[in-house]
């Protein structure tokens, strides 16, 4: 067996197995895992891995036991306020030392003997690699015999860390044939070979621009990829073989957009990431469990890709917390009665029909059940482990065999998230310790699994060092800074001597810069005929900076480096580029002219059939008279922005609570006195909170919360008051009306609360607004469509709508035109709440008969009308776009070219 040694070896590597031609028989390119996973192999020393999270909630009770036993250890004050990230770190530098050769003993440093008091406190350590490379170590010391018979390196070896030195003269001593991979010869005269020469350490020459060498820079990563793509196509598919395109960053999604819009093979390269659909899970459940409630984590649940309860059940509770977000409102308990009713019909006929839903909804309602354990007295182990095994099984079951690499990883994380539980050994786990264990366990995540590589002779890797063979061209993609951290050693001068001394030798942090550093320079040199350095000035949103391998090159750029440098734009202003010693031509194609402002339009004749029975409310009559073509794209066809459900926001909230609590304290019949209504709305706005605005209760609205549980009881206590010395009455709350005005004209709606005294009925609209402006204006000027609509239908039988007013909660003030009887300051408005219906009337007749003959206008382009719809007494407002979502088809935010 043959085998081919670097560090970073475990990923892609160019090429990828040792040898040449198609294909090698006992023969790999392995990391340090790969070694040692294949010593342990041979020598027989294979056993089950412990996740690092099981070892860090082990390292966590052996710190317990070791500060019980010495309080004045250096880390008891740190383990005292965040004990999982104390532990994660101290493992971390355990492990190091462990593989330089530390033992676990004291050897007179205070800190290094508080680590080994801990070493020895508490039950055995599961084995991470650190201590299996010590353990292989210690059985190679007796030669024994192995199938390994060659070892070739990539990194120069006294590059290498002391341990993986050491192991690679053990595997030596046992007959194990070690040499180092040859370095890569000097390109042929040309700026490659100047560069190549300048890295060797010789004297920089100027540089000549002959394609060899490139720099190519670009405003934007975008584009960057644009150029490195029309390079790719450039030389034919035959130049793609010997290409390697170096990817640091590990994500070449720009550049595969680039690569599969022209043919070429998609990298399949995606970095790690925790965040990726179902993976999101576990995080999600524990946060929905945590008191007081948080809707968003479980609307977060619902919105996943895969939720893990049915799609229908999903979309109906997330549409249930949009609306009213906590889990006791009236829109909650009905989304449950749909679901049940839904499965019903769905197990319809079979024998256990009813106890196949009951197990359904039990189900599905663990997912949702929130707000069950305060966040800093923490949940119990059974309860957590309990959540973590809901989550694994869920995972496994979803994923029933097909190997979905994220359900996977789900479901492997949660076990050991679970496993954590059981080792760490507490009773209470709080929440930021169960925050701190999920992230471990989830650790970085996976990759992409639709992002995949397609079959071609382009080849890529992310590290530097792994292009360990001469190719014809390297790109390297993404040449910016600032790179690897090196981190530096936690121990000083005396601790590092007292370790040497005890016979563990730790590395220098220079020694990982020098290999740093060597690794850039190798990857230059393997590149034969052409490297193109690829540096654009922003990635995403933020700025690059310079590699630190372009600090080193500089005293050769400075010699002719405007002959290497390519700007990346050239391409959208010139007709032919040569780039790298290829041209790049400009193909003439089809200009396509983008769609227009179009201020008039033709309808569909489905359109103007939906108009025959339709009803409308008042908020569309609003639509209406703003803009005609909005009403028709939103309220007639039913289009709609296709934002994803979110929550409301506070002053939304505030206001569903006061209409809710009014609700139940105004009751039909005479108004309560004020201390009464008062009273009676304080002892129901917690629980109202609690049921449909669960978001007022997190600390970041504690404001919003206080100023409303004080203006919310006295806002309906004056309103009770004020109505009360009117001789007024409440006939109802949240009434619901479906009046046939006549014309064609049906109008339904719900009223907030109508009242009546011996003039007859009134309508007022409840309001929770910052300022009184804009309501107060749209009443001076006569254009309160909603109330004159409420009106309308408040009492169809009496000829005119009846007379209406505003009440805005938070300013507890009443505002109605003059003639109303109902406003605490009257208002001259231009007309009232008749004239206003009126005008309202004669507007939805001109606009429907418009829609009717086939003819729709976007009024924030200001079309031209016939003279009947110039003579409306109700035109559209001054900003009728301001809060349309329906722009971007009428496209009046576009420049006409």
């Amino acid at each position: 067996m043959k085998l081919v040694f670097g560090l970073n070896a475990d990923a892609r590597t160019y090429p990828d197995f040792p040898g040449a031609g198609q294909g090698v028989v006992n023969a790999s390119v392995a990391g340090p895992a790969g070694l040692a996973q294949a010593l342990e192999v041979q020598l027989g020393l294979t056993e089950p891995s412990a996740s690092q999270t099981v070892r860090i909630a082990a390292y966590v009770k052996k710190l317990r036991e070791a500060i019980a036993e010495r309080p004045s250890a250096f880390y008891a004050a740190s383990f005292a306020r965040d004990p999982w990230a104390t532990a994660r770190l101290l493992l971390g530098w355990r492990d190091e030392l462990t593989l330089a050769g530390w033992r676990g003993e004291s050897v007179g440093a205070p800190r290094l003997d508080d680590m080994a008091l801990a070493e020895h406190a508490g039950g055995a350590l599961a084995r991470g690699m650190a201590d299996r490379v010590r353990r292989l170590m210690d059985v190679l010391e007796s030669r024994p015999k192995l199938e390994l018979c060659a070892l070739e390196l990539i990194e120069p070896i006294d590059l290498l860390p002391h341990a993986w030195r050491a192991v690679i003269g053990a595997l030596a001593q046992c007959g194990v044939t070690v040499r180092q991979l040859p370095a890569a010869p000097l390109a042929p005269d040309g700026d490659l070979g100047r560069l190549q020469a300048f890295l060797s350490g010789q004297a920089p020459q100027p540089l000549t621009g002959d394609g060899s060498l490139t720099l190519l820079e670009a405003d934007t990563a975008l584009m960057a990829a644009e150029a490195v793509a029309e390079w790719l196509v450039a030389g034919g598919e035959g130049a793609l073989d010997g290409t390697v395109i170096l990817c640091p960053d590990n994500d070449s999604a720009l550049l595969d957009q680039a690569f599969r819009s022209r043919g070429l093979p998609a990298l399949g390269q995606s970095a790690s990431s925790p965040w990726r659909g179902a993976l999101q899970i576990l995080p999600l459940v524990f946060a929905i469990a945590w008191r007081p409630f948080n809707p968003k984590p479980l609307l977060d649940l619902l919105l996943l890709p895969r939720p893990p309860i049915g799609r229908f059940a999903a979309g109906r509770l997330a549409n249930a917390l949009s609306r009213e977000p906590g889990l006791g409102g009236a829109n909650w308990a009905k989304a449950w009665t749909a679901i049940e009713d839904n499965l019903a019909k769905r197990f319809e006929g079979a024998a256990d029909a009813e106890e196949q839903v009951r197990k359904r909804l039990s189900r599905w309602r663990r997912w949702t059940e929130g707000g069950l354990f305060d966040r800093k007295e923490g949940m119990s182990q059974a309860d957590a482990r309990a959540i973590a095994a809901r989550v694994s099984e869920w995972a496994i079951q979803a994923d029933a065999g097909g190997g979905d690499p994220l359900l996977l990883k789900l479901a492997s994380a949660a076990s050991a998230l679970m496993e954590a539980i059981g080792e760490l050994g507490e009773a209470q786990l709080p929440g930021l310790l169960l925050d701190r264990m999920i992230a471990e366990a989830m650790g970085e995540g996976t990759r992409n699994p639709g992002h995949i590589a397609e079959a071609g002779a382009l080849r890529s890797v992310q590290a530097a060092a792994n292009v360990w063979r001469p190719a014809r061209n390297i790109v390297w993609w993404g040449f910016v800074g600032p790179g690897p951290k090196i981190p530096p050693s936690p121990w000083d001068q005396s601790e590092l001597a007292r370790l040497k001394a005890a016979g563990c030798e730790l590395d220098p942090p220079k020694l990982a810069a020098e290999r740093l550093s060597w690794s850039y320079a190798n990857a230059a040199h393997m590149a034969t005929s052409r490297l193109i350095f690829v540096r654009p000035a922003l990635s995403a949103d933020q700025e690059t900076v310079s590699h630190l391998l372009a600090h080193q090159l500089q005293p050769l750029f400075r010699k002719g480096g405007e002959a290497v440098r390519w700007r990346a734009e050239q391409l959208l202003e010139q007709p032919q580029s040569i780039l790298a010693g290829r041209t790049l031509a400009r193909r003439a194609t089809h200009d396509l002219r983008p769609p227009q402002p179009q201020p008039t339009w033709a309808l569909p004749e489905g359109l103007v059939a939906r108009l025959a029975e339709r009803q409308e409310s008042p908020t569309t009559l609003e639509h209406l008279l703003d803009c005609q073509l909005r009403w028709l794209l939103r309220d007639v066809a039913y289009l709609s922005g296709g934002s994803v459900g979110d929550i409301p926001n506070p002053n939304q909230l505030i206001g569903n609570v006061a209409h809710e609590i009014a609700n139940r304290v105004l009751q039909p019949g005479p108004f309560k006195d004020a201390k009464t209504v008062a009273a009676e709305a304080a002892a129901l706005f917690e629980d109202v909170v609690t049921a449909i605005a669960a978001p007022l209760l997190q600390p970041e609205f504690a404001g919003d919360l206080t100023r409303a549980r004080a203006q919310v009881p006295a806002a309906l206590s004056q309103l009770a008051a004020t109505l009360g010395r009117r001789g007024y009455a409440v006939v109802g709350t949240e009434l619901a009306r479906s009046s046939d005005l006549g014309d064609g004209l049906k109008i339904r709606g719900r009223i907030d609360l109508l009242v009546e005294n011996d003039r007859g009925p009134a309508v007022v609209d409840l309001k929770w607004t910052r300022s009184p402006k804009h309501r107060r204006e749209e009443l001076i000027a006569g254009r309160s469509v909603q109330l004159s609509a409420y009106g309308a239908i408040a009492d169809p039988d009496a000829g005119a709508p009846a007379p209406g007013a505003y009440y805005l909660l938070s300013q507890r003030r009443m505002l109605a035109d003059a003639q109303s009887g109902l406003s605490d300051e009257p208002l001259e408005a231009k007309r009232g709440l008749p004239e206003t219906w009126d005008a309202v009337r004669a507007g939805w007749s001109a606009w429907r008969k418009e829609a009717e003959a086939g003819r729709g206008f976007a009024m924030g382009l200001r079309p031209p009308m016939p003279a009947e719809l110039n003579e409306l007494g109700f035109g559209p407002g001054d900003e009728p776009c301001k809060y349309c979502e329906m722009t971007a088809l009428c496209r009046v935010g576009a420049l006409e070219i």
